[in-house]
């Protein structure tokens, strides 16, 4: 999981207009069988931004930032439209009002988006409608589009996912959002393992063509350092597949050039 910035983003002004019209709709709706009966039929709204919402993420899921290995990509909802599950898996009500908020939308792999469904468990302050904020919600889910929840997680060898603590409110988020999204999905650690031997291997190449330079300093090795590294620097881009897998490869080596890449 990345930083998924979408500041200078928006969606074309008539998909706007159009969700805007859609969202007025439900608020004016006299109850709940008449919102979702204005959701189901326009479901293909949401759709039709994925190619946007695609690229802000460099065609990668928002969760795993996989392209392949995490199946057919999906429109989710953020906060669930009609039902949202708690801890308890009690439904605590939908965010029936936020059905065409391109803000509440996130990129995610089928394998994810069917494992989440709609759970969206909230430990204080739920909003049950629009009038309640939902900026004051105290909620489980590690979110991609806010910069400090994805310092909550990183990975390891064995191309797995874990919490960066081991107790606490930010465990407890790690660990909901890790097991909702079931982003240790076979093909998903597979996949993390196969990057991580491949950035372990460079690292290794590189680091044993500095000491023999710095024994003997040859033109045709510092050629060689460079190009590796370009290579590595190439694979911690944002638009890399599983770029957060290669950072934390990088900084578990302990050497500082290999830190400052990451960086």
């Amino acid at each position: 999981m990345i930083h998924i910035d979408r500041t200078g983003f928006e969606p074309d002004v008539n998909w706007v207009n159009n969700a805007d019209a859609l969202t007025q709709q439900l608020i004016n709706a006299p109850d709940e069988i008449s919102r979702n009966n204005i959701i189901d039929g326009n479901e293909g709204v949401w759709g039709e931004l994925k190619d946007f919402l695609l690229s802000i993420s460099f065609n990668k899921c928002w969760y795993s930032e996989a392209k392949d290995a995490y199946n057919h990509l999906h429109v989710d909802h953020f906060r669930p439209k009609k039902i949202a599950l708690g801890i308890d898996k009690v439904n605590y009500g939908g965010y029936w009002w936020l059905a065409f908020a391109w803000r509440n939308y996130r990129v995610c792999g089928g394998v994810g988006n069917v494992r989440k469904r709609d759970k969206f468990a909230v430990r204080n302050n739920k909003s049950n409608d629009p009038n309640t904020p939902i900026e004051d919600e105290l909620f489980y889910f590690l979110d991609p589009c806010e910069e400090e929840d994805v310092l909550k997680i990183t990975f390891n060898q064995n191309g797995e996912v874990t919490p960066i603590t081991t107790t606490g409110w930010d465990y407890d988020r790690a660990t909901y959002t890790i097991e909702s999204l079931n982003l240790n999905f076979k093909l998903l650690k597979e996949a993390r393992k196969e990057i991580w031997v491949k950035i372990s291997t460079l690292v290794s190449e590189i680091q044993n063509l500095m000491e023999q330079n710095d024994l003997a300093p040859s033109v045709l090795r510092r050629g060689q350092i460079k190009e590796k590294i370009k290579q590595l620097k190439e694979l911690v881009q944002p638009s890399a597949e599983f770029s957060a897998t290669v950072k934390a490869c990088l900084l578990s080596t302990g050497l500082a050039w290999a830190s400052k890449i990451a960086a």
